[in-house]
């Protein structure tokens, strides 16, 4: 896939929303669920029973959304502010380091939301394909839990964000009725909070 296909892509599918995950749940609303990794919400794991409580939850409700081994676009990033990397550069983090991206335009972050991005601050999205197998991505998604790496999935045949985060998983699905189903199906690990958080 090239840069221009997945920009097509992007904007046909997700239109006005910009390659940064923590915008998805706000533009999309009544598409959104999102599910907690661990008991009790809490947020980080700190011994090897709830790491693997996490990578189990976080394992089978992607395989589930995926419908087993699927193609799938895997999309990061880095900040960068004055010319310098200031968050999450993609060669410091193991689980990524080695995977072919293909960068797209970075985004100017000011114009965006000049409220809370100075000048000179801009995000550069990066994408590669990949085929999800169940915990062939647990590296990636420790880094993800452990905050020292951003990215998300998306399923172009499925419309389907997948937007891992340090405490858990985002869904954009495709519309409110499957949305509905899988928070249903996977109510046990939602959010006592009214708002889903």
């Amino acid at each position: 896939m090239t840069a221009e296909q997945f920009n097509n892509f992007w904007t046909s599918t997700y239109p006005n929303t910009i390659l940064i995950q923590y915008h998805f749940r706000h533009n999309f609303v009544d598409r959104w669920f999102r599910i907690h990794s661990l008991s009790n919400s809490k947020r980080y794991a700190e011994n090897d029973a709830e790491w693997t409580i996490l990578f189990d939850r976080q394992n089978t409700i992607i395989s589930d959304l995926l419908n087993g081994n699927s193609d799938f676009i895997l999309v990061t990033g880095e900040h960068t502010s004055g010319g310098y990397i200031e968050l999450h550069p993609t060669d410091e983090v193991n689980s990524v380091r080695e995977i072919p991206f293909v960068q797209l335009e970075p985004i100017d972050l000011n114009k965006v939301s000049p409220d809370e991005y100075e000048h000179g601050q801009l995000y550069t999205p990066m994408f590669s394909e990949q085929n999800w197998q169940p915990h062939k991505f647990d590296n990636l998604l420790k880094d993800i839990a452990e905050d020292s790496l951003r990215a998300f999935f998306v399923s172009l045949d499925k419309e389907l964000i997948i937007a891992p985060y340090d405490g858990g998983v985002d869904f954009i699905l495709k519309d409110t009725k499957t949305r509905d189903f899988y928070k249903q199906k996977y109510s046990g690990w939602l959010s006592a909070r009214q708002d889903g958080l």
